[in-house]
């Protein structure tokens, strides 16, 4: 009924618009006439349009095919709405409303679990953790803890298991690691690693200054690893070449606190010494020097290896080749020196304070490497 009247009112509108034209051509009286009707009629379509696009009545049976949407109601805002598990949801963000792959369970499709209950639930095709934990008033967390999942992917024909508040399992967290304990015999006196293989290990004592820190530089160069023996003095220091040498994935050991000499100092306050340049070490770059002690001077005793087994370190390491780079040699004398008494299982001495010694290294490893010989760690060269 409204189309006709539209309709019928265009026609008119139009009607009325032609005689207008006419009669004003024509110069007689009646265009005003046949003006006032046809903005009467269109003023009467634009009404019946408009109630048409706005009216309900009418926009329903516009379009009879597309009933108007009822939703089931929910809580108003402020009202809680009571869980039939006994257990209250958790808060969660849900995703977006518009994801096509999560789907939106109706009161019938909830889980059901009581306080004291576990369910094995079967996966069906459609589910996701999220709308599983939903309709079992679960977190997704809990489900993947329970049921050992390393991501959100689950599958069809998937058990998973569910607890109930009361039959909630335990969570088990493993033990802090710890240090081992102290040893307590003497620490083993080692000067050289493994003689039958062609390996040669680097280590740099750092106790001074840091006036050869490009050391680091030169072995990132090469790829190579070495074994850096700190103070605890130096790394305080030096806190941040500590922690590039071990970013860099270089070995450390500990090298005392102080520097003291083992054979002129007591036993308890050498292993004191120890005891603080370890924890200042571990304090600073996150690793432990052990199992490695170097004497400062290469001095000590009977006594002095004893204390050192006891503050924990079961290898206390010289060297089979002094550099002596401490005295500040020439680049070439340091490189004659390694060259010239090259061996298999060799621990070559160094030092981070040497002006020279970043040089030098860079120009014995290759020449080592032409001879054959295999740069390694110290734990390598000890094999």
């Amino acid at each position: 009924m409204t189309k006709i009247l539209i309709l019928v009112g265009l026609i008119l509108f139009t009607t009325f618009i032609i005689l207008a034209v006419i009669s004003f051509i024509k110069k007689t009286g009646m265009r005003w006439f046949y003006s006032i009707l046809s903005a009467i009629c269109l003023a009467s379509v634009l009404y019946t349009l408009f109630y048409f696009d706005v009216g309900p009545n009418d926009k329903n049976q516009a379009n009879p095919e597309n009933p108007p949407k009822t939703e089931a109601p929910g809580p108003s805002p402020g009202e809680h709405k009571p869980d039939p598990g006994g257990q209250e949801p958790p808060e969660e963000t849900p995703p977006p409303k518009d994801d096509p792959m999560i789907p939106t369970p109706s009161d019938t499709d909830k889980i059901i679990i009581s306080s004291d209950q576990v369910v094995k639930y079967t996966v069906v095709k459609g589910d996701t953790l999220w709308s599983i934990a939903k309709r079992a008033n679960l977190t997704v967390d809990k489900i993947k803890q329970w049921n050992n999942l390393k991501s959100d992917a689950i599958y069809a024909g998937q058990i998973l298991l569910l607890y109930g508040k009361n039959a909630e399992p335990p969570v088990t967290t493993p033990p802090p690691k710890e240090d081992p304990p102290p040893a307590t015999v003497s620490s083993k006196l080692i000067y050289n690693g493994n003689e039958k293989q062609k390996e040669i290990a680097l280590t740099f004592d750092a106790g001074s200054d840091a006036a050869g820190i490009s050391i680091l530089d030169i072995l990132r160069k090469y790829n190579i690893k070495a074994t850096f023996f700190l103070t605890g003095k130096w790394v305080e220091k030096f806190p941040e070449y500590a922690k590039k040498i071990v970013a860099d994935g270089h070995e450390i050991g500990n090298h005392t606190y102080s520097h003291p000499d083992a054979v002129k100092t007591t036993s308890e306050a050498f292993k004191a010494d120890i005891i603080k340049a370890e924890q200042i070490i571990k304090n600073i770059t996150g690793k432990t020097p052990r199992p490695y002690f170097r004497f400062p001077y290469g001095s000590f005793n009977d006594a002095a290896l004893k204390t050192v087994g006891e503050a924990g370190y079961p290898y206390s390491i010289q060297w089979s080749i002094d550099t002596i780079d401490w005295r500040q040699p020439s680049v070439e004398e340091i490189v004659s020196r390694i060259e010239e008494g090259a061996s298999n299982g060799d621990i070559i001495l160094m030092h981070i304070g040497g002006i020279h010694t970043p040089e030098a290294v860079n120009k014995i490893i290759p020449i080592l490497q032409e001879k054959g010989y295999k740069i390694v760690t110290l734990t390598e060269v000890l094999n």
